[in-house]
C-alpha cells in the first residue's frame, strides 16, 4: 500500500556552488532550497546601454517532472531547473526558494530540494512554481512544475494460513457439554477472519446430528480470529442434543477454506453417584468382663479392650481407672488406629505372686475422635469370676497394691511387651498385641 504523508513546512537552507553571488529572498522559500547552481560564462553578452536591452526570450525546463518523496529530500538528487536564453547580468529568481542567481552567460542551472531531509515530511502531489528573469527594466515570468510521488511501502506479508486447534479436554459428560460446554483454542487462522466448526463423523454411532447440534450452539456466536490468527471459544450443545459417543470435528478457516486436522472428543454418560454408606458407629469391646485374679495376672489372658470403626490413623485414647478402693493407679495412654480403624490392648496384672491385689472393679473409657465409649470389667475371686478357674493361691487382698502404669512405648503395633512402673507390691500393665490375620477385635 502506498503511504502518503503530509508534513508541516520547515525552515529554508541555502546551499550552492554559484559562480556569482546567490541572494536569498526573504521568507518565501518555505521548505525548498537551491543546490548546485551553475551559470557558465559563455554567450549571452551583457547589454549595458539601455537602448541595447533586448526582449527577454528565455525558457525553463524541469527534470525530472516526477520525483519521489525520498529523492526530493535527498540533497544529492532533487529536481534540476534549467533556464536558457539569458544574457550575462540577468537575474533569475524562483518562487519556491526565493533565491536569486545572476547569470554569467546564456544559461543558469540549479537544483531544488526539500530542506527537511525527511521523506515523511515531504508532501506528495503537484508542485507549481514560477521562474522570473529580470533584465534591467524588463522582467519575464515562466510557469514550471513537477510532481512529488509518494514513496512505496511494502505491504506487510500476511502470515501463511496453517490452522491448528485443540479441545481443553478429550472427554466431557452429556450434562457438561450441554451446560458448561467444551473449551477450545487454535492458531494459524486468517487474522480477523471467521472460523467454522465442521462435524466430520461420529465413528461409534455414525450419527452426525449430535455434532451438528453442538456446532449450531457455538455458531450463534461467530468465531473470529484475533490479529495474530488465534481463536478461543466454547463448544456447547443444545439441551437434549448431545449423545454419548466419540466425535471428530475440524475447524475451518472461512476465507481460505483451510481445515485443521481432525480433532476428537468423547461425550460420556453422566456419572451416577454411589449411595454413601453411613459411617459405622465406633464400637467398644471388653472381654471378659469378669476375670479371676489368677487369669488376670496371666499375660496370655488378662482382659482384652478393643475399639472398632475409628478413622484409620486416628488417635485412640485408652483410660483405665480402678472403681473400688484398691491401691492401683489409673492408666492413660493414646495410640493410633490401624488402617482398618481398629485399636486394641491387653490389660493384665504383673504381680503374679499376689493376684488378689487386683480384686475390684475397673472403669474403661476409650476416646476415638468425637466418640467416647465407656465400659467396665471386674477382677473377682474364682467363685464369682466368669473368665477363669482354679484357686487363688494367695487368698484375699493381702495388702500391697497394684499400678496401671504408662507403658513407656507407642502402642501402635510396632512392638509387644511393656516397660513396667511398679508401685507397692503389684502392678497392672496394658500391652498391644501384635496384629496378625488371626487376631482382631472381633476375635475377642
Amino acid at each position: 500500500m502506498k503511504k502518503l504523508v503530509l508534513a508541516p513546512v520547515v525552515a529554508l537552507a541555502i546551499t550552492g556552488l554559484a559562480a556569482s553571488p546567490v541572494i536569498a529572498a526573504p521568507n518565501s522559500g518555505d521548505a525548498f532550497s537551491r543546490t548546485g547552481v551553475q551559470t557558465p560564462a559563455t554567450g549571452g553578452e551583457s547589454k549595458t546601454a539601455e537602448a541595447d536591452v533586448q526582449k527577454i526570450e528565455a525558457s525553463v525546463s524541469v527534470s525530472p517532472t516526477e520525483i519521489s518523496q525520498t529523492d526530493l529530500a535527498d540533497a544529492k538528487k532533487g529536481v534540476d531547473v534549467t533556464v536558457t536564453g539569458l544574457e550575462a547580468g540577468d537575474v533569475v529568481t524562483d518562487s519556491l526558494t526565493g533565491e536569486e542567481t545572476v547569470a554569467e552567460g546564456a544559461t543558469v542551472t540549479f537544483t531544488i530540494i526539500n530542506d527537511s531531509g525527511d521523506p515523511e515530511k515531504v508532501p506528495a502531489g503537484p508542485v507549481d512554481f514560477t521562474v522570473t528573469v529580470d533584465r534591467g527594466t524588463e522582467s519575464a515570468t515562466y510557469d514550471a512544475s513537477f510532481t512529488v510521488t509518494p514513496d512505496e511501502t511494502e505491504e506487510p506479508t500476511a502470515p501463511a494460513v496453517d490452522p491448528k486447534a485443540k479441545f481443553a479436554s478429550e472427554k466431557i459428560s452429556v450434562s457438561e457439554i450441554e451446560s458448561k460446554g467444551l473449551k477450545f483454542s487454535g492458531e494459524g487462522f486468517t487474522p480477523g477472519g471467521t472460523v467454522s466448526i465442521e462435524g466430520i463423523s461420529t465413528p461409534q454411532s455414525g450419527d452426525k446430528a449430535g455434532v451438528q447440534a453442538a456446532q449450531a450452539g457455538t455458531q450463534a456466536d461467530i468465531i473470529t480470529a484475533d490479529e495474530d490468527g488465534k481463536i478461543t471459544g466454547t463448544l456447547i450443545a443444545p439441551e437434549g442434543a448431545a449423545k454419548v459417543g466419540k466425535y471428530v470435528v475440524a475447524f475451518v478457516d472461512d476465507k481460505t477454506g483451510e481445515k485443521t486436522e481432525a480433532v476428537e472428543f468423547t461425550v460420556t454418560e453422566d456419572a451416577t453417584e454411589e449411595p454413601t454408606t453411613p459411617a459405622a458407629d465406633a464400637k467398644l469391646i471388653i472381654s471378659p468382663e469378669t476375670v479371676s485374679p489368677k487369669d488376670f495376672v496371666d499375660q496370655k489372658k488378662g482382659v482384652k479392650v478393643a475399639i472398632e470403626n475409628c478413622k484409620p490413623g486416628e488417635d485412640v485414647r485408652f483410660l483405665v481407672n480402678p472403681k473400688s478402693d484398691i491401691n492401683v493407679t489409673a492408666f492413660d495412654r493414646t495410640v493410633k488406629a490401624d488402617d482398618k480403624g481398629t485399636a486394641f490392648v491387653n490389660v493384665y496384672g504383673t504381680s503374679a505372686s499376689n493376684p488378689s491385689a487386683y480384686i475390684g472393679d475397673y472403669s474403661v473409657t476409650v476416646t476415638c475422635g468425637d466418640d467416647k465409649l465407656t465400659g467396665e470389667f471386674s477382677v473377682e475371686n474364682e467363685a464369682n469370676a466368669g473368665g477363669g478357674g482354679g484357686d487363688n493361691d494367695n487368698g484375699g487382698n493381702a495388702g500391697g497394691g497394684g499400678d496401671l502404669p504408662r507403658t513407656g512405648m507407642e502402642l501402635g503395633g510396632l512392638a509387644a511387651g511393656a516397660a513396667l512402673l511398679l508401685v507397692g507390691g503389684a502392678a497392672v500393665v496394658m500391652t498391644k498385641r501384635r496384629r496378625s490375620a488371626a487376631v482382631s477385635p472381633s476375635d475377642i
